[in-house]
């Protein structure tokens, strides 16, 4: 259930990662070109990671925590910008729903490694 899990919330990354970039490479912008396109190539590049992560999670469990971790990054750089009246209600529930899947992806790795969180927080395995 666990490796079902991350299957499905990395391939999500896919199509909102094409959503970030295609409004801006149809009308881009000096500002926000570059940065746009390089994070929404670095947002497909995390849904590949987590693919391949899930192929082998005793292994590669240090790769889902650390997208964890993002995901909770996220989720304070979110819960700031609402506490300053800078983010879309939506942004908010998206927000939360990360920090939920940031929560899965923690405890699901360190229950299905078998390993502690330390150890996967610092790209340790099972076969190292």
């Amino acid at each position: 259930m666990f490796k079902k899990f991350v299957q499905v919330t990395a391939l999500f990354n896919f199509p909102i990662a094409i959503g970030i970039m295609i409004p801006v490479l149809l009308s881009p912008k000096p500002d926000t070109l570059i940065t746009t396109v390089v994070l929404a190539a670095f947002l497909m590049a995390t849904g590949a990671a987590l693919l391949w992560a899930a192929h082998d999670v005793k292994n590669r469990a240090p790769i889902i925590v650390w997208n964890g971790l993002v995901r909770c990054v996220g989720f304070v750089v979110v819960a700031y910008a609402a506490s300053l009246d800078m983010s879309p209600k939506v942004f908010v529930i998206i927000g939360g729903m990360d920090l939920i899947t940031a929560t899965l992806y923690v405890a699901g790795s360190i229950k299905y490694s078998g390993q502690t969180f330390k150890t996967l927080f610092w790209g340790r395995s099972i076969s190292q």
